[in-house]
């Protein structure tokens, strides 16, 4: 019997976790992959089983879909761990996560195209047949999977923040997102807080080597380090503002 073709296209925990679950049903499975690694907004943060996320965690690894999550735990650096806002969250390496994940997926069989996504699609009335990638390259398939999220659009960071900083998605170096669902004609819709977008994320990286001893130690000890912000800087006027 001949293998269905499935394109997924984006690469982030979505992404990677349905071209498994295809590849799972007998698919022959190509995900294409907007930057030049894995995971996306998931390497932000590595955090999961926090809140509400620990019983979805469960509930994926007794549907039998549990391989990213025994993935995110061998990587895992503190687990079972509080702080605000966060309840028995477990924190994972996300130096380590994104190569890990990657293997996983090629030892399933899984052809990865990184750097390459899709840009543009064919049609036969209704239906997508083929996908082109950047680098010209088209695909055809029996099914195509649009997961490629809905942040790296810099007009947002440009609209809801301050401009770029280039974080983790790197959009200026790989462009922004294209999603193949608008292209079918499917409306996408944005998620807003009622004081607007908001920010996809407050996490910034900083070297530990930079910080005072007593702050990695807590942070090498509980993976938490929560340090009140002094009070003659709260009390700073911003006369630049």
């Amino acid at each position: 019997m001949t293998k269905k073709k499935i394109v997924v296209i984006g690469g982030g925990w979505a992404g990677c976790a349905a071209a498994l679950t295809a590849e799972k049903a007998g698919a022959d499975v190509t995900l294409l992959e907007r930057t030049d690694m894995l995971l996306g907004t998931g390497l932000v943060g590595g955090i999961f089983r926090n809140n509400g996320r620990y019983t979805a965690a469960e509930e994926c690894i007794a549907m039998g879909a549990g391989d990213l999550f025994t993935v995110m735990e061998a990587v895992a650096t503190h687990k079972n761990m509080d702080f605000p806002g966060h309840k028995h969250a477990t924190l994972y390496n996300i130096y380590k996560i994104e190569p890990a994940v990657k293997k996983l997926l090629l030892s399933r069989g899984i052809k990865l195209l990184m750097a390459d996504p899709a840009v543009k699609t064919e049609y036969e009335g209704d239906t997508i047949i083929a996908v082109i990638t950047k680098s010209g390259l088209r695909l055809t398939a029996d099914a195509f999977v649009d997961v490629s999220g809905s942040s790296a659009m810099p007009l947002n960071c440009n609209k809801h923040g301050n401009g770029c900083a280039m974080c983790i998605l790197r959009c200026h170096s790989f462009g922004p997102r294209v999603s193949v669902t608008t292209q079918s004609g499917v409306e996408e819709w944005t998620a807003e807080k009622p004081t607007g977008l908001g920010a996809m994320s407050g996490s910034c990286k900083l070297f530990k080597e930079s910080l005072a001893p007593e702050i990695v130690t807590e942070l090498e000890k509980t993976g938490c380090c929560v340090v009140p912000i002094p009070k003659q800087s709260k009390s700073i006027k911003k006369s630049w503002l």
